[in-house]
């Protein structure tokens, strides 16, 4: 028998599939004119010279203290020159990176995506409720975390553990 987290995660991934397939038939990514990026962010895309910004969704950073340092770190889309894929990068304060999509795996439940088409995002500060999926343990975080969803249907959080970029379900 198949768990709710189970199907849950098994229907976000059809979701996002679904939508991804849909989005290569779309007009090209739309092209970023007079956004100045933070200095923390601009040195993170220097290292990855196959990142690029992305200006898909309004806003395309978003500042929070991701690490929970007590510290400003920015959260940016970005989009993989060589495939297309999407994704963001969160350049923290302390000059380290990390990269979920844009040709980077992050698991969503028990798949894990390369592009990540979500159509919304927004900063979900440490002091706010998390809601939860069913059969999903509470979720208490430490740090801000990435509210995305995808035609206001699937949402979740990603946020950072210390070590890597989690998901976590909070509807479908």
């Amino acid at each position: 028998m198949i768990s709710a987290r189970l199907f849950c995660c098994f229907a976000l991934g059809a979701i996002l599939s679904a939508g991804l397939a849909a989005a290569t038939l779309l007009d090209p990514e739309p092209t970023c004119q007079g956004i100045e990026l933070p200095q923390a962010a601009k040195t993170a895309l220097k290292r990855l010279p196959d990142l690029t910004l992305s200006c898909r969704l309004n806003p395309s950073v978003i500042k929070g203290d991701f690490d929970g340092d007590g510290r400003l770190d920015y959260a940016v889309l970005v989009t993989q020159k060589s495939s297309k894929k999407r994704g963001f990068l969160i350049a923290f304060a302390s000059g380290r990176s990390v990269v979920a999509g844009a040709g980077t795996l992050v698991s969503y439940g028990t798949t894990a995506y390369a592009d990540l088409n979500f159509d919304h995002w927004e900063l979900h500060r440490k002091s706010q409720p998390v809601e939860s999926a069913e059969d999903q343990e509470p979720l208490s975080l430490h740090a801000d975390a990435l509210l995305v969803s995808y035609h206001e249907t699937a949402s979740g959080l990603f946020y950072w553990d210390g070590k890597k970029i989690r998901w976590y379900q909070q509807g479908d």
